[in-house]
């Protein structure tokens, strides 16, 4: 029952500090656009990290020593 209780506590916080709207289908914008900005550079980042990793990548001394038949 003490997990309820908390929960529920948590709950009225939250609505308390959160921004009530009239409209649910105003944007803020600007904090749109900086979390497409922040996911489109990790996309890039990701992409370019994809396409390198061959080239970067260490060689096994294994496969360097051709001395073995």
């Amino acid at each position: 029952m003490g997990n309820l209780t908390l929960v529920a506590l948590i709950a009225v916080l939250f609505s308390f500090f959160t921004e009530t709207e009239a409209n649910p289908f105003v944007y803020n914008y600007e904090r749109l656009r900086i979390g497409g900005l922040i996911c489109a550079c990790l996309l890039v980042a990701g992409g370019v990290s994809v396409i390198l990793y061959n080239r970067c990548s260490r060689k096994n001394k294994a496969e360097d020593d051709n001395s073995e038949i």
